[in-house]
């Protein structure tokens, strides 16, 4: 199988951005990072990061916000993220799979994993990788990351799931890789989240769109990130 590229990830606060998109992007991914999980919690009633499992709603309201700033073809997308963590030797130390085929399915739970994608930018938003964080990854992985992403490689597979991104983070005494692979049997448009757009997921875009206010040809080349 070949390897995931060696990135060296810009962080803005939970979320590694492992890609160059343009600014007005880099600006949209900073307020993802600072308000999508924070605006869930004001709405929502419930404890504190109750979000960071709900992959399917945060990348719909992600997907929202982003097609009302002017990234029409953002989208959700289904998947299966696979993180690992090797010796360098080679040999594993752990790995954990949301989304894997053959998860025993549960009523009203979406059977995999989402994320939101903006095919133009080939970038692909993961909000939740949080509850795949793990010791075993010694702080090398994020609760959030942006990644470009490929299409389908039938050579790297898990479980049978091509990738579609990949990333390796190489520690003094170990080796971290995480990828996403294709689910496109999945059919996230029949999940409640999908077909009920309620008041929380209205909630957390509008926070979204509010946070990142105005936008304009100058300022996509003078604007500061926040």
């Amino acid at each position: 199988m070949t390897e995931p590229d060696i990135i060296e990830a810009l962080q803005f606060g939970d979320m590694g951005v492992m890609a160059h998109p343009p600014a007005k992007m880099l600006k949209a991914l900073a307020v993802i990072a600072t308000r999508a999980h924070p605006a869930y919690d004001e709405c929502s009633g419930v404890a504190a990061g109750a979000s960071r499992d709900k992959c399917l709603f945060m990348s719909l309201a992600v997907r929202d916000f982003l097609v009302e700033i002017g990234f029409a073809d953002a989208t959700a997308r289904s998947c299966f993220l696979y993180i690992a963590a090797n010796d360098l030797q080679g040999k594993e130390l752990w790995s954990v799979g949301l989304g894997a085929p053959g998860q025993y399915p549960i009523p009203e739970k979406f059977n995999g994993h989402a994320v939101c994608t903006v095919p133009s930018l080939k970038l692909l938003i993961d909000t939740t990788v949080y509850q795949a964080v793990r010791p075993q990854w010694a702080g090398a992985v994020s609760g959030m990351a942006a990644i470009k992403y490929h299409q389908p490689w039938p050579h790297q597979l898990i479980h049978g799931c091509p990738s579609i991104a990949g990333c390796e983070a190489v520690l003094p005494d170990r080796r971290v890789m995480l990828l996403w692979l294709d689910r496109p049997e999945i059919n996230w448009k029949r999940q409640i989240d999908f077909r009920q757009k309620n008041d929380r997921r209205r909630y957390v875009t509008k926070a979204l769109r509010e946070a990142f206010g105005s936008w304009s040809a100058v300022g996509e080349q003078t604007e500061a990130v926040p």
